[in-house]
């Protein structure tokens, strides 16, 4: 090395960490020992320095030969996270506070008509109207909060919001409300009310608005019923909704009693300057046993139509078929009885006998006959195998004395396809006086207590020619149908 240079050695490090440092030129020569001490100790500084830096530049868990740590967990999804607040939530939330409850159904089936009617309408049917094809029947949504007889105030008070959409709503609108055909003939409010219950002996329960009638075994929703088709005591016979106040009251566990003040059957906007009265007596003398005499009296014939042709100058609306006036004042008086047998606790049997009467029908007036009259007898059976797997069966007789309930609706009024062999959509038919039975067998299957599905064999007999075989009148009707509806 030249006199310009610097030399520097390390030797290894060992006991006391000695370094020998040593450095050549023609300056260095003369540092003394203890400026060779501090060089030593400022060396050594820089070495720990550097490495400490090596060490957090490489990583702790590399230089001791450790695992590398885990990566990072991927981030929650949504349903963890809701899941965790839900967990961390104590209080209830307003919707469970007030006591709501939301549900509803989803209905969908096929019907095969083998009479083939060129039609495509399965005559006198009630829901089930289209031959051959699949239908989207209805889709519900319910909301309500049920009044509770115990509690304060408002654990008295309720209300229900029950929603139609789809094809069945055509049947279950309010008859008076709508005109056939128009756009909004496939939803409606089945039920819309308030109801309270008065602290008065064992609490008066008080319901205003749009309700399910009193009326009949059967109901409109489907999956609440023994079969999938209706029959045609309720379809053709009996009131669906009612419009008005009830009031109910249980006088004790064996006794119920309801009393209604309404619009009418079915009567939105009440058709007359009249009032109906609905009752219902229901007894249960035992837990195998129960009887309810239900009924309605009070005038149904409109001296004003809502819905139909409604103008100035057509103030009572259309003319009944035949050509005769309705007489308002007239009165409707209905009755019938529901009684429920259960001999085994797999059976159930219930036989429903009923029988109507109206004063001045104008309808029947073009048979030859003073009042209308029509009347019936159903009877129920159900098995059940299981809970996922059930039989049920119906018979029926129907009699329509005056023909005023069947063979003289539109397509898409009340009844259906109420209309007969030799009818069409815009003209009513002729009305029939006739006789109508059924006998219905169906199967149930719950996969799951959500979904429920159905198959069901139907025939159809009357003392008239009124369903179609293609285009030839015939006194018979089979269809076959599958039922598949799912709760929520």
């Amino acid at each position: 090395m030249d006199a310009e240079g610097l030399e520097v050695s390390h030797k290894g490090v060992r006991g006391d960490d000695v370094v020998e440092v040593r450095a050549a030129s023609r300056v260095s020569k003369g540092i003394t020992n203890r400026t060779r001490e501090d060089v030593i100790m400022l060396l050594r500084s820089l070495i720990g320095i550097g490495f400490c830096v090596l060490l957090s530049l490489i990583g702790g868990n590399s230089v001791f030969g450790q695992e590398p740590a885990p990566a990072p967990a991927s981030p929650p999804t949504v349903e963890e996270r809701l899941d965790s607040l839900e967990k961390k939530i104590e209080a209830p939330s307003l919707w469970k506070t007030l006591g709501f409850k939301a549900s509803g159904f989803l209905d969908v089936a096929y019907t095969q008509n083998f009479n083939n009617p060129n039609s495509n309408l399965n005559q006198l049917h009630i829901f089930d109207t289209n031959a051959n094809a699949f239908m989207a029947h209805l889709f519900q949504l319910m909301v309500e909060r049920p009044a509770e007889a115990g509690g304060d105030v408002l654990d008295r008070a309720g209300f229900r919001a029950r929603l139609n959409f789809g094809l069945d709503s055509r049947v279950t609108r309010a008859r008076t409300n709508y005109q056939p055909g128009t756009s909004n003939d496939e939803m409606d409010f089945q039920e819309l009310y308030a109801e309270y219950i008065l602290p008065i002996g064992n609490g008066l329960k008080i319901q205003a608005g749009k309700m399910n009638t009193l009326i009949g075994y059967e109901v409109i929703n489907s999956f609440e019923n023994n079969n999938f088709s209706r029959s045609f005591m309720f379809g053709l016979g009996q009131a669906f909704t009612t419009t008005g106040i009830r009031f109910t009251y249980q006088l004790n566990p064996m006794v119920l009693a309801s009393l209604g003040i309404v619009n009418g059957w079915d009567n939105v906007d009440d058709n007359n300057k009249g009032k109906t009265l609905e009752y219902l007596v229901a007894l249960t003398p035992h837990d195998k046993v129960g009887v309810s005499w239900y009924g309605s009296w009070g005038p149904e014939q409109a001296n004003r139509n809502y819905g139909d042709t409604f103008t100035p100058t057509n103030l009572a609306g259309p003319t009944p078929t035949g050509g005769a006036a309705g007489n308002p004042s007239a009165k409707r008086f209905a009755n019938g009885l529901i009684i429920t047998l259960k001999p085994t606790i797999k059976d159930t049997i219930v036989i429903e006998p009923y029988y109507v009467n109206e004063a001045s029908n104008p309808v029947a007036a073009t048979t030859g006959k003073p009042n209308a009259r029509w009347d019936g007898v159903a009877g129920y059976l159900t098995h059940d195998f299981t809970d996922q797997f059930s039989f049920r069966l119906r018979g029926e007789i129907f009699e329509d004395a005056g023909g005023s309930r069947t063979c003289g609706g539109y397509f898409n009024t009340a009844g259906g396809s109420n209309t007969c062999a030799g009818a069409t959509n815009t003209t009513p038919a002729t009305p029939v006086a006739q006789t109508l039975w059924e006998i219905t067998p169906t199967l149930q299957f719950k996969p799951v207590p959500s979904l429920i599905t159905r198959v069901e064999f139907r025939y159809d007999k009357s003392d008239k020619n009124v369903f179609l075989y293609g285009s030839r009148p015939t006194n018979n009707q089979e269809t076959l149908s599958f039922q598949v509806i799912y709760l929520f």
